[in-house]
């Protein structure tokens, strides 16, 4: 009995050893490999960007940079996003132009054309943008018409209403953004990850 009782701590060492020697290189090999995916499969960020402070007594009116980091390698015929505000102390006006372009087959590249509608936007606290090209895919935006750096689809125009005061600060948040491709496996969506935003926030200075 005893000598049985003895040789429970030797094959208890054995196993645990035999199980080092095997999960260990597999562990080793998993996270080298997901350290390579993760560096090779950068995720596009749409970036709504923060504005620097304001002051309350503030009349005019202001931009908000929208920007993407990089697009992936495809065509995009369509674009959507949707941004929530706060419009009892902000009035959304429109969308400025930016200087991200879209092809054209006439002149190789012209600025996209954006559906919105400010005046339902301030009833609902939501601004929804839309591009669609109706041409079929030939005026979609491409990776090849990004610049390495600077790269504004396009800015967010607002201005403060006589209720926001010192000390506020106003988020303003993508709900929803998408660059549709025309298979929808290679769309780039925040909703299936393959698309990451940045929220900006507004903040009332003295």
């Amino acid at each position: 009995m005893r000598g049985k009782f003895q040789n429970k701590p030797k094959k208890h060492k054995i196993l645990v050893l035999v199980l080092s020697c095997v999960l260990v290189p597999v562990l080793i090999v998993s996270l080298f490999l997901l350290r390579r995916f993760d560096v090779g499969s950068k995720v596009p960020v749409l970036t709504v960007e923060t504005p620097q402070k304001l002051s309350a007594s503030q009349t005019d009116t202001f931009q908000l940079d929208v920007t993407v980091s990089e697009l992936g390698d495809t065509l995009y015929p369509a674009m959507s996003m949707s941004v929530s505000f706060d419009p009892s102390c902000l009035e959304f006006l429109g969308i400025e132009e930016g200087n991200i372009f879209i092809t054209d087959s006439q002149v190789g590249r012209k600025l996209p054309q954006w559906s919105c509608n400010p005046e339902q936007c301030n009833k609902t606290g939501k601004i929804n943008i839309m591009y669609l090209d109706l041409t079929g895919g030939k005026e979609s935006f491409t990776q090849n018409l990004l610049a390495e750096d600077d790269n504004v689809i396009l800015r967010l125009s607002f201005r403060l209403r006589g209720s926001a005061r010192s000390g506020d600060v106003f988020d303003l948040i993508v709900e929803d953004a998408v660059f549709a491709a025309s298979d929808e496996s290679r769309s780039l969506a925040v909703t299936k990850k393959t698309l990451k935003v940045k929220n900006a926030k507004i903040v009332i200075g003295e």
